[in-house]
């Protein structure tokens, strides 16, 4: 039986992709690198701020270590932060599953950088579990995240759903154990979502009858 909902952030959450590729955009070029498309940054939706790091710490040569230069893009991230608008249907799920789920965040952005968004539109409450990627060792699509929130929930990974916007994220949802859900947008709707349990266009879609259908 669901006893808990998990949700990815980024893209599932929060619309937050354009302001994660603008802050990349800025810190790579104060690092010397002009051009870094928006094709480019859809390569590492689903990933996290560490894979884009030492990617072009390794391929362009960056003096800095991995840690500067997430630091430098973070610092610019959270200036953008007041910008982000939540996905459709967020608050509409979260009102109807408060009282019947255990709610959970696990997310492969860093910590502060999750919990400043869930602040700043009123739903630090919902969630009794909150991580970010700089919580865990291994990122997505590896599971240790989703783990780790079912330990902390202390429910069981087969009577979780996790909702992911993207491939990365559902696998790693499915190597835990859990059910899944996927909710594609504009940026991941041509990835790899053959092991979801169910796929929904948004978050509105989600009723106690999708949920006893998993």
């Amino acid at each position: 039986m669901i006893q808990a909902l998990v949700f990815d952030l980024d893209g599932t959450l929060a619309n937050t992709e354009m302001l994660h590729y603008k802050a990349w955009k800025e810190a790579l070029l104060q690092n010397g690198i002009a051009e870094f498309t928006f094709d480019h940054f859809l390569r590492y939706v689903g990933t996290s701020n560490e894979k884009v790091a030492s990617d072009f710490i390794q391929s362009d040569g960056i003096k800095k270590s991995q840690k500067e230069l997430i630091t430098q893009k973070q610092t610019i991230y959270m200036d953008l932060i007041p910008e982000v608008e939540l996905c459709l249907g967020v608050k509409d799920i979260l009102n109807r599953f408060q009282e019947q789920m255990r709610l959970a965040v696990a997310s492969s952005s860093h910590e502060k950088e999750v919990r400043a968004i869930l602040e700043i539109h009123g739903l630090s409450s919902y969630f009794p579990v909150v991580l970010g990627g700089d919580m865990v060792q291994e990122r997505k699509p590896h599971p240790e995240i989703y783990l780790k929130a079912q330990s902390l929930l202390a429910i069981n990974p087969e009577d979780c759903v996790a909702f992911e916007d993207s491939g990365p994220g559902l696998n790693a949802a499915k190597n835990a154990g859990m059910k899944a859900v996927a909710v594609p947008n504009e940026f991941t709707q041509k990835h790899d979502f053959s092991r979801a349990d169910s796929v929904v266009a948004s978050l509105l879609e989600v009723d106690n009858a999708l949920l006893q259908e998993l």
